[in-house]
Parts: C-alpha cells; structure tokens; sequence
C-alpha cells in the first residue's frame, strides 16, 4: 500500500476527528501556499474578525475560523489534543454527539470572543480549532468529574479537570496577548461543560427545532426501524439513557472477563465488546 492510499485508508475509516485532523491539516498547507506564494489573504477571509460588523459581511467566519491556522506550532497542539480527546470521547459517544459538542462548542467560543470584544475593543482575527477542543475537553470534565488522568512528566494521576483547568490559565499565561482567543478557550469550555449536564438529561438545544421534523418524519422512520438495531437512540430525549445502558453493558462484560476470561463470553458479547472498542 503506498503513501497516499495509506493516507486515504486512514481518512476513510477514521472517526469524525481523525477526518478533523486531516482535514486541518490539508487546510494548512493550503493557506500558506495561498498567503505566502499566491499573496491571498486567507486569514481575513476564513478568520473571525473581533469587529461584529464582519461577522455580516463573511458570516461564513464564525464556522471556517476553526480550521484555520497558520502557526505550525499551534495546528500540531491542536492536532494532537482531539486526536487524544477524540480517541477517549468515542470510547463513550459517537459521532452525533461529537459534532455537537465540537461545533456548537467552536461557535459559542466564537460568540464569547465577539461579545468580549465588543465590551473591549481590540482589533483580531480569532483562528484555530482551540475552542471547539476546549469544548470536549470540558464535555468530558462534566461527564467524568472524578476521572484521574496520567501526564507524561508527572508521576501521580491528577483529575481530568485540574488538567483541563490548567490548560486554561496556562493559555492566559504564556499567551497573554492573545486575550481574545483565550477568551474564545473559555466561551468552547462553558459550552461543553453545560451542555453536557443538559445532554445526560436528555435535553437539546435543538429540541425546538426538531420537534416538527420529527413529526414530518415519523411515518418514515417507522417504515425503516423494522431493520435497524432497536436499541439505538432516534434522537437526543433517549440518547442518555441509551448511552447508560450501553456503559453498563460494557462493565458488565468487563468483570465477566476479570472473572472468567475472555473466553467466557458469548459470541454476541465479542461481537458487542468489538463494536465499543471500534467507537461505534
């Protein structure tokens, strides 16, 4: 298999961040070659301005700065923080999930920023997928409040949210003069933190709007869930409870295997373990 169909094999059969990467990545190299050899200005372009009256004008921007970096240095930290928190938020959502928290959590950071500039006028351009990431970050500080996590340089665990904490001021820190976006780090880890405490209730931001859809829909999702697994979740309201009953499946195969092994279980037990450690 040579290099580019590796790269396509991996693209193909990643989950949502893995594409994220390779699609950040890709959206680099394209910017430098266009500013640096083409002369256009991206950055203006696919950047969030700090003034609103932008906005406006390249209403686009609220959703494109995330993927626009033009510091390696900044796109390999990103990069390696949602391969990390990608790789550990799939062991327990999929995809649905993480484009809502991803997203949502990228664009309410963005508000933040527009809001705080708004208050305190200082000329920007916010880029980077920094405040989505902040947003699973601080998704996954809600969910797993007392998750003990290992770090290269330190040899005691510390709480995922002492970490994620951490992040935060160490951004304030040695980035000081970029306030806006560590501003925009802070509006991406609201988001995710809060809702999430209204995920696992069930609750949705979209509720309103799919109420009607659902309704237009329904006579054809009860057409196709004759041949669809029965136990997965048709929308956010069952979601959290689906998620819990996947979770203690889970940790009840689990101990089966602490207690009898790994061959003890059935064959619809491998089957379901295979599928979890695959994300889906």
């Amino acid at each position: 298999m040579g290099f580019l169909d590796e790269i396509k094999y991996k693209y193909q059969n990643g989950n949502l961040a893995v594409k994220l990467i390779f699609i950040n990545i890709a959206m680099f190299i394209a910017v430098v070659f266009l500013q640096s050899i083409v002369g256009i200005p991206v950055a203006e372009r696919l950047g969030l301005s700090s003034e609103f009256v932008h906005l406006l004008r390249q209403p686009w921007s609220i959703f494109t700065y995330m993927f626009l970096h033009t510091d390696i240095w900044h796109l390999l930290f990103n990069m390696f923080m949602l391969y990390v928190l990608g790789d550990f938020f799939y062991r327990y959502f999929g995809d649905k999930a993480f484009v809502k928290f991803y997203f949502l959590g990228g664009i309410g950071g963005g508000i933040l920023y527009l809001i705080f500039n708004a208050i305190f006028p200082q000329y920007s351009i916010l880029m980077g997928a920094s405040a989505a990431i902040y947003s699973v970050l601080f998704a996954m500080v809600a969910y797993q409040p007392e998750l003990q996590v290992r770090l290269f340089f330190i040899s005691q665990p510390i709480k995922l949210l002492h970490v994620a904490v951490g992040f935060i001021v160490l951004g304030f820190i040695l980035s000081s003069d970029n306030l806006g976006g560590n501003i925009s780090h802070v509006g991406g880890a609201l988001f995710g933190y809060f809702y999430m405490k209204q995920f696992e209730k069930g609750n949705s931001l979209l509720r309103d709007f799919k109420k009607p859809l659902s309704k237009l829909g329904k006579k054809r999702s009860m057409r196709s869930s004759k041949n669809k697994d029965e136990n997965v979740p048709r929308d956010d309201y069952d979601y959290a409870d689906w998620k819990k009953d996947k979770e203690n499946k889970t940790n009840k195969i689990l101990e089966k295997i602490s207690r009898s092994g790994y061959n003890s279980l059935t064959a619809d037990e491998k089957e379901f373990l295979f599928k979890q450690g695959k994300g889906s």
